[in-house]
């Protein structure tokens, strides 16, 4: 679950939003690595490893409906090669849990977004930085409530007004 919810807080800092209510979350550093992952294939976002830093001091409003503001970066390197690229990644996000169970994600600045080839949406890149408003859903978990609980899959609609760059190909 934690890894879950992780992937996406590097991503748009999305998951926590749903988890939490009562008083804002206070603003702790909070710091990760997505590291050595064979990234070929439909299990990965690159065609080499790679390993991402994040680092975030975000605040988490409560409700079903979280905004997620503050600062945060992303250090992106090619295992192989050793090239690393560092992102502003602050967002800031609000993520909303659908009736469905599908999960909608609306985020503005800048903010690394990443899924596996199996889930990523047409001609958007696995592992991509943007900048502006970013929009998308992804299906509900597998087995919602099963580990990994929030585990979301594939994208089924995304929109962007703005720039990406595919993080991948400037690593390469």
């Amino acid at each position: 679950m934690k890894l879950s919810r992780t992937l996406l807080a590097t991503a748009v800092a999305l998951l926590g939003a749903f988890a939490f209510t009562g008083t804002a979350q206070a603003a702790e550093v909070t710091t990760f690595h997505l590291q050595g992952r064979n990234t070929a294939g439909d299990n990965g976002y690159c065609s080499f490893p790679v390993t991402i830093l994040y680092t975030s001091n975000q605040k988490l409003r409560p409700g079903p409906n979280g905004l997620v503001t503050g600062n945060a970066t992303a250090k992106v390197t090619n295992d192989i090669s050793g090239k690393t690229l560092t992102y502003n990644v602050s967002g800031p996000s609000r993520t909303t849990i659908n009736s469905d169970g599908t999960l909608t994600a609306v985020a503005g600045g800048p903010n690394l977004l990443f899924t596996t080839v199996a889930n990523s949406y047409p001609g958007v890149p696995q592992l991509a930085y943007s900048t502006g408003r970013v929009q998308f859903t992804l299906t509900p978990p597998a087995a919602p409530g099963s580990p990994p609980e929030g585990n979301f899959g594939r994208t089924t609609s995304y929109s962007l007004s703005g720039s990406r760059t595919d993080v991948c190909a400037a690593l390469a």
